[in-house]
């Protein structure tokens, strides 16, 4: 894979959003834990903006980019 492709920064941009929602849910736990409710209710929007940025990434399909076929 040639070191600037798409397909590569794709890769790290769903690494990053999935290392978000791992965060979001780690603070909703401790929230939880805590009994913070300010808190739950911020990690959980914050949770669900995560699920809608990676939306586009488990509607892709094998060879069709998010901004069209390649």
């Amino acid at each position: 894979m040639p070191e600037n492709s798409p397909r590569r920064d794709e890769k790290y941009d769903l690494w990053g959003w999935l290392l978000f929602v791992v965060s979001a849910v780690f603070f909703m736990a401790s929230s939880i834990r805590a009994g913070d409710v300010v808190g739950l209710l911020g990690g959980t929007f914050f949770l669900l903006a995560c699920a809608a940025f990676l939306v586009p990434y488990l509607g892709s399909r094998k060879g069709v980019r998010r901004d069209g076929p390649r």
